[in-house]
């Protein structure tokens, strides 16, 4: 069964991507805070169009959206499925479609390889490889009481982090992450 549904497109100037920075008290508040998913409302863009069914799409994509006389192509940068709605972005630069740091779902260790909590407090630095290949992602890895967390040195675009990648840690394939 089809269910229709809106698409708003949220503007790059949008109040929701200039949230004022907190006082952290740990570095673990902070990553929650930037792994934090964005919460878009229709009150914070403009209606611009109707989809057939959010189960056709996936953060970060970019064909298939179906809506026309934009200046640069429109992405996927949420969905709100109690509300049925797709939510957008113009352009490969939208602050939408970039993440800091994200917090880690299911992991699969490949290695014996274990971190004291000292050292995953501090962060360790690690590398990502994506499915895509290319090159390796500097990042560093957290872990606080069985929370972890990964920290961007340069912002990554929802495409890799929603997808399936690797870290790698001296060289050697620690963990397969999978991300929803």
């Amino acid at each position: 069964m089809i269910r229709k549904g809106q698409i708003v497109e949220i503007p790059a100037s949008a109040a929701v991507y200039s949230r004022e920075l907190p006082v952290f008290h740990s570095k673990r508040d902070e990553l929650i805070w930037k792994s934090g998913k964005k919460q878009y409302s229709l009150f914070d863009g403009f209606l611009v169009g109707e989809h057939q069914g959010l189960e056709n799409f996936r953060l970060g994509q970019r064909k298939g959206i179906s809506v026309g006389g934009k200046k640069e192509p429109l992405y996927v940068i949420g969905m709100d499925e109690k509300e049925n709605r797709l939510f957008v972005g113009a352009g490969e630069a939208h602050p939408g479609l970039w993440e800091e740091a994200v917090s880690l779902g299911d992991a699969e260790w490949h290695t014996g390889l274990s971190f004291s909590g000292e050292k995953l407090e501090k962060g360790v630095d690690v590398e990502i490889v994506t499915q895509s290949g290319g090159h390796n992602i500097p990042a560093k890895l957290y872990g606080f009481e069985g929370s972890f967390f990964l920290e961007f040195k340069n912002k990554m675009p929802l495409t890799a982090v929603g997808a399936t990648f690797g870290l790698m840690y001296q060289d050697k394939m620690i963990m397969n992450i999978t991300k929803n």
